[in-house]
């Protein structure tokens, strides 16, 4: 997510570490290690000490996932099937120049 913002805005970046774990990326912003892109859902209710968040707008890449023969089962079928019909599968930027 954060390479391809930084590549859509004109940049390449130069990425110094890489953690698994929301709170572990805050703490480096915290300690003066960078900047982050951090997904809403990783953020604590309260945010974080010493940390400034900004409202950025993106839209995350999600796809469904399926053990290999799941999607015959009735449930796993009505739910993809749902699914498909709410969730749109294009970009915004997309689906407003379709």
């Amino acid at each position: 997510m954060t390479v391809r913002a930084c590549r859509a805005a004109g940049f390449e970046p130069a990425i110094r570490h890489q953690v698994a774990e929301f709170a572990t990326v805050l703490a480096f912003v915290a300690a003066g290690h960078g900047v982050a892109v951090v997904p809403q859902l990783g953020i604590p209710g309260s945010g974080h000490e010493g940390v400034v968040l900004s409202r950025l707008l993106m839209e995350r890449r999600t796809m469904l996932a399926l053990r290999g023969g799941a999607a015959r089962h009735p449930a796993v079928a009505a739910l993809t099937v749902a699914l498909l019909e709410v969730v749109p599968t294009e970009p915004a930027e997309s689906r407003a120049a379709g």
